[in-house]
């Protein structure tokens, strides 16, 4: 059942593909598609069926709660499209009182925030609890709120201090210390904060005893040489669990040892022992998705994610019997998150079991079985939360933005808000495809085409993603960047463009030897094989022109970009590089000899675009905010005047106070409209 359905109203235009569009027009629709709702950020209840989210809506971003998947009530009124993010969204238990933060980047949830709206004095980045009645009380600066079991206290934090308080109230510092809290827990009576505190070359797992006389103590949980993460009290309140990891410093080693454990601290006896540790080869290293934890399914079962196989799933240990860890999840197929449901019988979670370019909710009973499918249709299903007896999914499709959904009982849906696309615009159903580098790596990609029959052959587009741990799917993506893309990619189709995106090899989706495939990136750039694999794929297709074909990505997905007009401007007649990466070399790493780290920095510099900056031919646009903390600006002011240097034309757009991922929807509206007419003017 839908609560609410929401929809831009048309103005009367072309029918969308039908003929070329006017610049007037096209900004209108993409004014129109930016606009559309999309969500993030889910939490659940503890104890109800309420969750709450972020919704973006043209640029504003508000917190909406929703009980049982019932229309939703906004619990904030921003207006503006001005780049102030709502994040670290938390519930107390009974769902009556929210907290989220305002502005600042949670990415870098201790630097100084964004100004991306040209504010006259700088934003700060305040933790607001809206209250049952409606009110909004801002309780401090800093992030990750967390209330008490009771919900009547609240504890955040800012760097290394800790803040606790009423809810109702501005909370106080009760401790300060060196490095950055993350990740608060509470423990069930209240009585003690649990968290990583993170110090650059190591975390620590801090425990900090409250007192009402304000003189808490602070202690630290075993702590060593390496990165401890992903704390969790145990039910009873008696134990600690925890993961320690470090990173191999060289390449060549990493399949010989084994770089992270499993952890349990007994807080009566004050000892603690590693109580699993990852074999070497296959899941030495470890990895989990945003979001994922160490879940206690009893006082002696945990649940953990690990790529022992092969690919990520989702196991369980038995602690009382030192057994080996039991999959829970089928194997050639990525878990990307996972819960408990209430009765804690069942585990939940999402993944591409069946279909590598999909994803979908399942259940799975601990007691055994088959896995069971939740949900419906095509539309995709992310991000799991439990609320109450509720399980709360994000869910995407062909034509939908994320919006949450919920499961009341086995199969019953509720869709608090079904986003719509605006009148008048159509998408097309991505194909998936596949294909092989020239060393003979899978390859996946999707391929959107014009909406017209025409046989003519065509320009063409290859959209490079970022991260590079990424994956595009044949639907609107979870993550705000890459919707936008999807959308970006549907409206070049329109335009006339036969559009293909490829998951090229260090991506996510297709188990750890693909995500963690040997001499990518300033390794080597072997990934780059798979971007001209795919380009031989455009090239083949009776529909394309293979002297038209354009290339266009960010970040990582900018990275690409460049190195494919650096190296093939034969193949790639043009390129839009947003905040891309053009000299991967940097300093020497510690840990390494003199001659390891020079063969390090020459294999790095061969990598880059910018070593073969001389056979770079083809126009290229530049976009970058000069306020990215993710690739600094001066990537692309290097490019720009090695370009300079060769002669090659390019076009370039900074955006002042920006940051990697726009903050403000016109900008991206703004970018994605240069990048038209600079395709238009180049392909066309």
């Amino acid at each position: 059942m839908a609560g609410i359905c929401l929809a831009v109203i048309a103005v009367a235009h072309p029918a969308y593909g039908a003929s070329p569009r006017s610049p007037e027009v096209l900004k209108q629709d993409l004014s129109r598609l930016l606009a559309m709702p999309f969500a993030n950020d889910m939490v659940g209840a503890k104890d109800v069926p309420v969750i709450a989210w972020v919704e973006n809506r043209g640029g504003a971003r508000n917190v909406l709660v929703s009980q049982n998947g019932k229309s939703p009530k906004l619990l904030t009124h921003y207006t503006r499209d001005d780049g102030i993010l709502l994040w670290d969204l938390a519930l107390s238990r009974n769902g009556r009182i929210a907290a989220y933060v305002e502005n600042g980047d949670p990415e870098y949830p201790d630097g100084a925030p964004p100004n991306a709206g040209l504010q006259n004095n700088l934003p700060k980045q305040n933790v607001h609890v809206v209250l049952p009645s409606g009110q909004n009380v801002i309780a401090g600066q800093g992030h990750s709120p967390a209330f008490s079991p009771d919900g009547k206290m609240l504890a955040f934090s800012e760097g290394g201090t800790l803040f606790q308080g009423r809810v109702a109230v501005k909370a106080a510092a009760v401790l300060k210390t060196v490095g950055s809290i993350e990740a608060l827990k509470w423990s069930a009576d209240g009585t003690r904060l649990l968290f990583s505190l993170r110090r650059g070359t190591h975390s620590l797992i801090g425990l900090f005893t409250l007192s009402g006389a304000g003189n808490g103590k602070l202690e630290f949980i075993d702590p060593a040489f390496a990165h401890d993460v992903l704390p969790e009290f145990s039910p009873d309140g008696s134990k600690i669990a925890f993961v320690r990891s470090r990173a191999p410093l060289h390449d060549d080693q990493v399949e010989k040892g084994s770089f992270w454990s499993i952890h349990v601290y007994d807080l009566k006896t004050q000892t603690g022992s590693e109580v699993w540790k990852a074999p070497s080869g296959q899941g030495g290293r470890f990895a989990a998705s945003e979001g994922m934890s160490l879940i206690w399914a009893d006082d002696t079962h945990l649940l953990f994610p690990w790529e022992g196989s092969g690919w990520m799933r989702v196991y369980e240990l038995d602690l009382a019997h030192a057994a080996t860890p039991r999959a829970l999840t089928p194997d050639n197929a990525e878990v990307s998150s996972y819960c408990m449901d209430s009765d804690e019988q069942s585990l939940i979670y999402t993944s591409n079991a069946g279909d590598l370019d999909a994803s979908y909710g399942w259940s799975q009973s601990l007691l055994g079985g088959a896995p069971v499918r939740l949900g419906h249709g095509n539309q995709m299903q992310f991000s799991v939360v439990p609320a109450g007896h509720s399980i709360a999914f994000m869910e995407t499709g062909v034509e939908q933005t994320a919006h949450p959904v919920v499961l009341n009982g086995k199969s019953d849906l509720e869709t608090p808000v079904e986003p719509v696309l605006p009148a008048g615009i159509k998408f097309v159903t991505p194909q998936n495809v596949h294909f092989r580098s020239a060393d003979g790596t899978d390859l996946h990609g999707q391929v959107f085409l014009p909406p017209s029959g025409s046989d003519a052959r065509k320009p063409a587009l290859l959209f490079l993603h970022g991260g590079p741990k990424r994956q595009m799917l044949p639907a609107f993506n979870p993550m705000d960047y890459y919707s936008n893309a999807y959308l970006m990619n549907q409206t070049l189709a329109s335009d006339g463009y036969v559009v293909m995106t490829v998951n090229y090899r260090s991506g996510t989706g297709y188990g750890e030897g693909f995500r963690n495939a040997l001499h990518t990136g300033d390794r080597g750039a072997s990934e780059y094989q798979d971007v001209l694999a795919a380009a031989s794929y455009l090239q083949h297709r009776p529909d394309v022109n293979p002297h038209k074909i354009g290339v266009w990505g960010g970040s990582w997905g900018g990275y690409l970009t460049a190195l494919s007009l650096a190296r093939n401007s034969d193949i790639f007649a043009a390129g839009a590089d947003f905040h891309g990466v053009h000299d991967l070399t940097d300093p020497s790493r510690m840990g390494l000899s003199p001659d390891e780290n020079q063969a390090r920095l020459e294999t790095a510099w061969r990598s880059s675009p910018a070593a073969s900056i001389q056979n770079w031919r083809s126009p290229v646009l530049l976009v970058h905010g000069d306020d990215d903390w993710n690739v600094d600006f001066s990537q692309s002011v290097i490019l720009s005047g090695l370009l300079s240097e060769q002669g090659v034309a390019f076009q370039e757009h900074s955006f002042p106070n920006e940051r990697h991922t726009f903050l403000r929807n016109q900008d991206w509206e703004s970018a994605y409209l240069w990048m038209t007419e600079f395709f238009s003017g180049q392909l066309k």
